[in-house]
């Protein structure tokens, strides 16, 4: 009869996720993976698979947690009135300023950065991931451009992608240690976004 069980796979998903965000899947061994979650190695390879395997699985549940996390957030700002502007702003700056103890930059930006598209399966996971963002940032133009408060001289596709560009940038340069200035940027996409009354 096997083993029951003993571990939460979302929890310890979790914990192996901020590993690898935090020091990438190269600098990230199987024997820390093992020491991190406090799972056997064995029970570890039974629940996720290899270490390949396990990455990819801390992938999407990334994916999943922060594609819920801004649903909501969005979800919140649109309660209280907020214009299409002051959503797409939150869309840009989310993550870049947090005051919760969490790794630096995106653990999908660190995955590109890391791999390229040397890895067929984590390209395809992180492509996802970003056209699920690219499709929030662009539908969220697309209400300002209909209530013009938003520029219409491009089109929403287009602006959200010169947007989601500048933000793997940001994300990009806070993972190697620089400190750009994100209030600044979030004014200059504003300005350049907004339709003044």
């Amino acid at each position: 009869m096997p083993a029951k069980k003993t571990f939460d796979n979302d929890q310890v998903l979790d914990q192996i996720m901020r590993q690898f965000w935090q020091h990438g899947y190269y600098h990230t061994s199987m024997d820390e993976i093992v020491t991190l979650s406090g799972v056997k190695k064995q029970s570890l390879y039974n629940a996720f698979g290899d270490k390949h395997t396990i990455y990819l699985k801390t992938l999407q549940h990334y994916h999943q947690l922060m594609l819920a996390a801004t649903t909501r957030a969005m979800q919140e700002l649109e309660q209280t009135g907020a214009t299409p502007l002051t959503v797409l702003m939150m869309l840009f700056t989310q993550g870049l300023t947090s005051d919760k103890p969490q790794p630096t930059g995106d653990l999908m930006a660190n995955a590109v950065a890391e791999f390229a598209s040397s890895d067929a399966d984590i390209k395809q996971l992180t492509d996802r991931y970003y056209d699920d963002y690219l499709t929030l940032m662009a539908s969220t133009i697309l209400k300002g451009q209909a209530n013009q408060t938003i520029i219409t001289t491009q089109s929403s596709m287009s602006l959200a992608q010169g947007l989601l560009e500048a933000r793997i940038g940001l994300q990009t340069r806070l993972r190697q240690g620089s400190h750009p200035d994100i209030d600044q940027r979030q004014q200059s996409w504003t300005a350049f976004l907004g339709i003044s009354a």
